[in-house]
Formats: structure tokens, C-alpha cells, sequence
């Protein structure tokens, strides 16, 4: 152990340090530095903004620091609290503390704002700050000028905002000519302010047509010493009238990217590593520019050319024809090339100066060179399809293209020069001789007989159909067809209601029965409030009474708790009525009966009437046909109604069913005829395939190709396509002679009908299927509605049931053969033997199987069965055998 003596000089050490520290401390307090009076003052940056354009609004106190921050509300002002900015400093002595609250003001609307006095409370005080100004200018503006550095009186415009943000629209003139394109500019101005999710403009364009913006350019721009972000959109547009019209506002929604409160404002670092400001949040505004008036010109009557067809712009014609070297009745395909810029429109494309010596057809134009957005050029081709008639042709005639030029303000006219066309005689045409002296010339070829040869292809393909499944086979045609029925029935159930209400008084008592006790209790319910309990039990009283002898078939003066209880209801709703009764006996006797038993009774009656509207069976036998007031059949009716106004909608909105020609399939089909004309019969057959490959057909479609065959010695595949033929045009003339023709060059015997069934199925070989369903669709309806308009008419009239007569004969013969046809043609598979010559049928699908009878070429059967590459095949007078799958084509 270490023993320490404490000493007098350690004893004075420690109380000279109390006596120093004492006298340090209440210097220090006589010597406290004063702190700085309490200011408040307000500012604005900047004054001078527009619409859309934040302002920063700054309310400073100076000589406390934790001083609650205002709510503020300005009107035409968005005010959002940005966040704190807390300062401290000892000058002299003196402790200045300073506390800052920003604010950020969105202008709603353009003006001159006064913003404040604002006043500030603290410690029980009430500090108040000057008053500022802002002028606000529209979104299309430019902001109004301001003296520099905030002074006023120099007259000097201030310099550009450099946080605004705008949008302008511009076109290049004011005066217009009606379907004149004109392009239109809209450019968006960013500033020193941070957007994002800008939109496409919208342009308000009534009485114009606007093309779709595309991709806008971007570039940057100083103005006035201040740097830009400028976005660019251009489009153009055509007016549709003549006038004064105004083009827009250009409106263009975006988001603004305003601070937020950020406790890291003052840190670099952190501005630095989060590349900017993380607690910025998004604002949408939407800026709108001025709109501009135009003046719209008529195009002038004075020197319209004939053929112009409404092209207004600047234009010029290119026209090329191949091939060039022809021979006569080959096709020429004219290409005519319109470009330059300006609007075509619906023009119609250029004409030849004449067609004489040729056979024309329609230009079919290709839009894909139409100019669109910002691109008032065009470049629109048109192909035109000649055929010259003989080897006298020389040229094809100059072209012509009629136009308004806005620029020059006058009608031109573009016309080609001839192109030179070298047209050969067909390989055919009998040669021209020349006889000398006085020979005679040799004798005439013998005409050909009538009726010997096939009728001459079609000059139109007519109209285009889809090879695929037939579009009255879809689900929306078969569900049409309940549709006239649902009607029908509708109208017999609303005459029956009709007239049971109006004939039999105890159904007519018995379904107003419901109805008439709520109307019956409302008025007990009334007295009730008015504190009558005499007049409330009398009408409550006799409302029930009516009631249950209107529900129960009852008279009115047997109603009683027997007789209730004879009626099959249920124990505990007799009991219910029971009370009720006896309430309504005991104020007879006792008439002081209390307000609480009135609301009683009337909850009590109420439930009476709920249970039995409820209850089954309560009908008379009288109204069997019907369930809880209801006619039986109603249920069901109601979804059929429904039905019927939904199914003609789906039916409106379905589109057509014939399939669109791909490209200029016509230019194909005339070629094909060409060829065919030529002589080259199996190069037409080609291309009379392709089309059918593309998935088009018609009924004169197959008919060329069956002369193209026939024409080629295939007989068989002639026999195919004029049946297929058949079945689109079963009443061409040209078919029905062609496919006997064929039929006896090879020998064939057709199926024809038995006479009964030409009876009984007139329509089925005189209409095709098509044609036959819809014929029986509307005849259908026409008959369900005159039937229902029978029922509804309170009259009767007798001329109604004639007219559904003979629709309904109309119905019988169109249905028979519309199911004759669907059955025996549509509805089984047939096939035509198209091998040359004889085709063995055997008894077994096998190359070695015994023949059973042969098929000869252009033999229509019915195919009952396949198998591996054969296929079982019913005659007319049906025998059965098996034949090669590839000896037959199928219908």
C-alpha cells in the first residue's frame, strides 16, 4: 500500500483554480454577445414568366431560427413548400440566425398578380412582409420585358428566362388555297428547367385534315446569350372549305421536374453521385400556343381544264409502257408516274387523249408513294392495263394530267409524249393472198356449226370470292336465324297478356293484386304519420281485404281465418294473418289503441303481403299457365328478346366475307385472256391457276379455265372447272352449254334430276347457295314479322294472312331447295375423273384388284370412302368401286 501526504500547497492549488474558473464564467456571462431584432421580407424570381412557368417565392426571417413555415394560398397560382434553408453567424458580438422558406408557384392562368403581404407569427408575434408583383404571359408569348437587375424605369428588356418553357406554331402563309397541303411547324423551347414525358402536339384542326406527326429533330440554340433545348414537330395539313378558318391552339402535354424538399441541397457530393436532384417530382402541364386564322381561297373557275380532278400542288408526269412489242390482243401495261408536291388526294389518275384502237382498263393506283407527316411530296404511280385490237396500231396516245398550281395560281396540264408500240398480227390470222389473172380463189372454209363448239371466255372475272369456307357457315349467320322466331314469340306472348288482362277479371284482379296492396298500404303509412289511428286501421284493414281476395279468389265478405286456412297456405303465414285480423276486430272495440301497435301492424301486413307474393301455387286453375303472377313461357321468353336485339347488332358489325383481290389480279386475268386469244392455251390455263392459288375464285374465273383446257385436249379438267363454275353461276346459259358440250365430246351421261325433284326443288340448279340462303333468311323474316304484326294489330285484318301465305309458300320452296342443294351438291364430296381416256374402277384399293366398270374422262361420282391413294367412288346409278386418287380432282 502507497500512502500520499496531501500538503498546504495542494490545498491552495485547488481553490486558486475555483476562484479562476468562477470569475472566467461571470465574465463570460456579463459579456454575452445581444442577438439581432426579428425581420421578415419576401421575394420572387423571376417576375416576368408565362404560363406553365415555375417561379421560386422566398419568405426570409431573420433573427430566429426556428420560425414554423406559413401555408400559403394564391389564387392563379399552383404554391408547393420546396423546404427549409436554416443560416447562422457572430458578427461583433451579435448572432444572426436567418431562416428561408421556398416555395415554388406554377402559374394557372396569364395576368398581373399581386402575391402577398405575408405574414409570419412567431413567439406570440406577428411579422409582416411587403407586398411583390408578377406578370404572367400566355404559353405561346414571350415573356413580358422587365427592367434589368429588377429595377424599374429603364426602359431596357430584361433578359430571356432561362427556365422557360413554350411551344409556337408557325405555317409558311396565311392565305391558302382550298386542298392546297401546307405544312405546319410547332416548336417546344426548354430553357433551364428540367421536362420529361414530352408528348406529340395536338393541333385543334376543324375543317382540316392533319397528317400524323413522325419523329420531331432536335437541336440546340442560344437566344438572346441563353441556351435552348428545341424541339421540332412538322406535319402538314389541307383545308376541307373555303373562308376564314382558324388552325389550332397547338397544345403539348409534358411534366415538369420541380425540386422537391432536399435535406442534401448543399452537399456537391451528393448532387454530384446522384447525377442531379433524386427528389425532384413530376408536375404535368400542358402548354398551348397561339392559334392562326387563314384565309382558304376556292379553287378559280377560270381556265379549269377538262379532266382535272381536284390535284392541287406542283407536279410532274413520267409514263413508260411494257412491253413494247406486242402482238394484237396481248395486254400493255401503262405505268404513270405523278410527283412533286402538293396534294393529290382522290384525283383521279391521267388519261389518255384517246383510246381509240385499244381496249381499256381501269388504272389501278399504288399509294404506298403518297407523302404523309411533314413530306409534302408525292409520288403516286398508276398502272393501266391496254389491249390494242389490231396490227394498225402504231403509238400508244399521249397522257394527260390536269392539276392547280397554288404558286402560279393557275390551272396546268401535263401530257406525255407517244410511246411507239410495234403490234404483230396473231399467230392465227389466216394470211392475206393475192390472186392474179382470172383464177378463182379457192373456196371458202366451212363455217363451223352451231352448237358444235364452246361459247367464248369471259371478258370480266367478275366478282371475287374466297376458295376457303363458305361465309354462310360461320356461327353469326346461324345464330341469326332464332332471331324472327324469338320476335314471333315475343308478340304471341305480349297478345295473350294483352288479352287476359283485358278478358278475364279474376286474372286481371289476381296479377294487379300486388301492386294495388303496396299502393293501398302507402296510404295507411300516411295516416300514420298524421296520427289517425282510425283512419289508418280502416285503410289497412281494407287493403288487406282486397288483397286476399284478389290473391286467394276469395269474396270480399268470406274472409276469415277458416277460410284463409282452407286455402293451402302455410301454418305460420295463416297464423300471421290471423293476428292481423284480430288486430284490425280489436279496434273496432277498442279504439285507443297505441302508436306503437300501428307501426306494428303495418310491419305485419307488409310481411303478409312480401311471404304471399312469394308463395307458389296461389294461382287459380283459370291461370295455370302461370308462376308468381307470371305467365309460364315469360322466363324464357325474356332471353330470347334479348337475343333478338343483341344478334341483329353482331350481325351489322360483321364484315363482309368476300376475301380482297391481291395485287391487280385483273392485269393477270386479262393477261391470261390475251394469251388464250393468242392461241396459247395451256400458258392461259397457268395463270388462271395462279389466281386460284391465290385463294381467289368466280364463276367466270372457272369458266375461262375450262376452255383453256378444253382448248388443250384436256377434256376432263375442262369437264371440273366448268361444274365448279356452275355452282357459283348455276344459271349462265354459257356454262350449262359448254360443260353438255364437253360432256359429249367424251361421251359422259350427267346426273340430271329426277322430274319430282325439279318439282319439289325448283331453285336448287337455278340459284347458287349463296343467293338460295339469303333469299330463305329474308322470306323467313318477312313472314315472322307480318305473323307478329298479326297478333299485335287489334284488328286482325285478313290481308295480314294472305301476305304471310305467300311468304310462307315463298319460305316452303326456298327452304326445300336450299336443303336439297346443301345436301346433294355442297354437303357431299364429288370428284370428276380427269385421266385421259378410261379409267379402270376396281373392286379393291389395289393396282392387282379385278376392274369393276371403267370411268370415262369428265365423269362426275361421289366419293364414299379413301384410302391410302385411293379413293371409293359411287356412280349415278350407284355402283361402287375403288379408283386412283390421282385419276379424279375433287368439286
Amino acid at each position: 500500500m502507497r500512502l500520499v501526504a496531501r500538503g498546504p500547497h495542494t490545498v491552495h492549488g485547488f481553490l486558486a483554480l475555483a476562484v479562476v474558473s468562477t470569475g472566467l464564467g461571470l465574465s463570460l456571462w456579463l459579456a454575452r454577445p445581444a442577438y439581432a431584432d426579428v425581420t421578415v421580407r419576401a421575394s420572387v424570381t423571376p417576375q416576368h414568366a408565362q404560363v406553365g412557368e415555375p417561379l421560386t417565392l422566398a419568405i426570409e426571417v431573420s433573427g430566429a431560427r426556428n420560425v414554423p413555415a406559413p401555408s400559403l394560398t394564391i389564387d392563379g397560382f399552383d404554391v408547393r413548400y420546396a423546404g427549409p434553408l436554416t443560416q447562422m453567424s457572430i458578427v461583433n458580438g451579435t448572432i444572426n440566425s436567418s431562416v428561408q422558406h421556398r416555395y415554388t408557384l406554377m402559374p394557372l392562368r396569364e395576368g398581373h398578380f399581386a402575391l402577398g403581404p405575408f405574414r409570419i407569427d412567431y413567439e406570440g408575434k406577428t411579422y409582416q412582409t411587403a407586398g411583390l408583383t408578377v406578370d404572367v404571359a400566355g404559353s405561346g408569348q414571350a415573356p413580358s420585358p422587365g427592367p434589368p437587375g429588377g429595377r424599374a424605369g429603364t426602359g431596357q428588356p430584361s433578359a430571356p428566362n432561362p427556365r422557360a418553357v413554350r411551344v409556337t406554331m408557325s405555317v409558311p402563309q396565311q392565305t391558302v388555297y382550298l386542298h392546297q397541303r401546307v405544312p405546319v411547324d410547332v416548336t417546344l423551347y426548354i430553357g433551364a428547367i428540367r421536362v420529361a414525358d414530352v408528348q406529340y402536339p395536338s393541333i385543334a384542326a376543324e375543317g382540316f385534315t392533319l397528317e400524323k406527326f413522325p419523329e420531331p429533330s432536335r437541336r440546340q440554340q442560344v437566344i438572346d446569350g441563353e441556351t435552348y433545348q428545341i424541339l421540332h414537330f412538322q406535319t402538314t395539313f389541307v383545308p376541307l372549305r373555303a373562308g376564314a378558318l382558324t388552325l389550332g391552339p397547338a397544345t403539348l402535354p409534358l411534366n415538369l421536374l420541380v425540386r422537391r424538399r432536399d435535406p442534401f441541397a448543399d452537399d456537391p457530393f451528393f448532387q454530384h453521385f446522384f447525377q442531379g436532384d433524386p427528389f425532384s417530382e413530376r408536375r404535368p402541364v400542358e402548354l398551348r400556343s397561339d392559334p392562326i386564322m387563314l384565309n382558304v381561297l376556292p379553287l378559280p373557275e377560270e381556265g379549269k381544264p377538262p379532266g382535272f380532278s381536284g390535284a392541287v400542288g406542283t407536279f410532274a408526269l413520267q409514263v413508260s409502257a411494257t412491253p413494247t412489242e406486242v402482238t394484237a390482243g396481248d395486254p400493255v401495261t401503262l405505268r404513270m408516274t405523278v410527283t412533286g408536291s402538293g396534294n393529290l388526294g382522290e384525283a383521279n389518275p391521267p388519261a389518255l387523249v384517246t383510246s381509240d384502237g385499244f381496249r381499256t382498263y381501269a388504272a389501278q393506283a399504288d399509294k404506298a408513294g403518297d407523302g404523309s407527316g411533314a413530306q409534302t411530296s408525292v409520288a403516286r404511280t398508276f398502272e393501266q392495263v391496254l389491249i390494242p385490237n389490231d396490227e394498225s396500231i402504231h403509238a400508244i396516245p399521249a397522257v394527260r394530267f390536269a392539276y392547280f398550281d397554288p404558286q402560279g395560281q393557275r390551272y396546268e396540264v401535263r401530257q406525255s409524249e407517244p410511246i411507239a408500240l410495234v403490234v404483230r398480227p396473231p399467230r392465227n390470222a389466216p394470211r392475206a393472198e393475192v390472186y392474179t389473172g382470172g383464177a378463182a380463189p379457192p373456196p371458202a372454209a366451212r363455217p363451223e356449226t352451231l352448237g358444235r363448239d364452246i361459247v367464248y371466255i369471259k371478258d370480266d372475272p367478275g366478282p371475287w370470292s374466297s376458295r376457303g369456307r363458305p361465309w354462310y357457315g360461320s356461327l353469326v349467320v346461324l345464330l341469326w336465324q332464332p332471331v324472327p322466331l324469338a320476335l314471333f314469340g315475343a308478340a304471341v306472348w305480349y297478345d295473350r297478356q294483352r288479352r287476359r288482362l283485358t278478358g278475364d277479371v279474376r286474372y286481371a284482379r289476381f296479377s294487379r293484386a300486388g301492386k294495388e296492396a303496396r299502393r293501398g298500404l302507402a296510404v295507411a303509412e300516411h295516416e300514420l304519420t298524421r296520427g289517425t289511428p282510425a283512419a289508418f286501421y280502416d285503410a289497412a284493414s281494407r287493403t288487406m281485404q282486397e288483397y286476399l281476395g284478389a290473391k286467394l279468389g276469395l269474396p270480399p265478405g268470406a274472409i276469415d281465418t277458416d277460410a284463409i286456412a282452407r286455402c293451402g297456405l302455410p301454418v305460420e303465414c295463416v297464423q300471421r294473418i290471423t293476428e292481423f285480423l284480430t288486430i284490425c276486430e280489436q279496434v273496432r272495440f277498442a279504439p285507443s289503441t297505441s302508436k306503437g301497435d300501428m307501426h306494428g301492424a303495418l310491419s305485419l301486413a307488409r310481411d303478409i303481403i312480401h311471404r304471399l307474393e312469394r308463395q307458389r301455387g296461389l294461382a287459380p286453375k283459370s291461370l295455370s299457365l302461370t308462376e308468381n303472377g307470371v305467365p309460364r313461357g315469360t322466363h324464357s321468353a325474356v332471353p330470347l328478346l334479348i337475343l333478338s336485339l343483341l344478334i341483329p347488332g353482331l350481325v351489322g358489325a360483321w364484315s363482309a366475307h368476300a376475301a380482297e383481290a391481291p395485287p391487280s389480279p385483273q392485269t393477270t386475268f386479262y393477261h391470261a385472256n390475251a394469251l388464250y386469244k393468242d392461241g396459247q392455251y395451256d400458258a392461259a390455263a397457268t395463270e388462271y391457276e395462279q389466281l386460284l392459288h391465290a385463294g381467289l375464285a368466280s364463276g367466270n374465273l372457272y369458266f375461262n379455265l375450262g376452255n383453256a383446257y378444253f382448248k388443250s385436249g384436256e377434256h376432263g379438267k375442262a369437264i371440273l372447272n366448268y361444274e365448279r363454275a356452275r355452282r357459283l353461276i348455276p344459271s349462265d346459259p354459257d356454262v350449262a352449254a359448254n360443260l353438255a358440250y364437253a360432256q359429249s365430246v367424251t361421251g359422259t351421261e350427267a346426273c340430271t334430276p329426277a322430274l319430282w325433284q325439279t318439282v319439289v326443288f325448283p331453285l336448287a340448279h337455278r340459284l347458287p347457295t349463296q343467293r338460295l340462303l339469303w333469299t330463305t333468311s329474308v322470306a323467313y323474316t318477312l313472314l315472322m314479322i307480318v305473323l307478329a304484326a298479326f297478333r299485335l294489330w287489334p284488328s286482325r285484318p285478313r290481308w295480314l294472312l294472305h301476305l304471310a301465305a305467300l311468304f310462307g309458300v315463298a319460305v316452303l320452296m326456298t327452304i326445300l331447295s336450299l336443303t336439297h342443294r346443301l345436301l346433294m351438291e355442297d354437303g357431299q364430296r364429288q370428284a370428276v375423273v380427269i385421266g385421259r381416256g378410261e379409267t379402270p374402277t376396281r373392286f379393291e384399293p389395289a393396282e392387282n384388284g379385278t376392274v369393276h366398270f371403267v370411268l370415262k374422262e369428265g365423269t362426275v361420282v361421289r366419293v364414299v370412302a379413301a384410302r391410302d391413294h385411293w379413293l371409293q367412288v359411287a356412280r349415278c346409278d350407284g355402283r361402287r368401286g375403288w379408283i386412283a386418287q390421282k385419276a379424279v380432282a375433287e368439286l
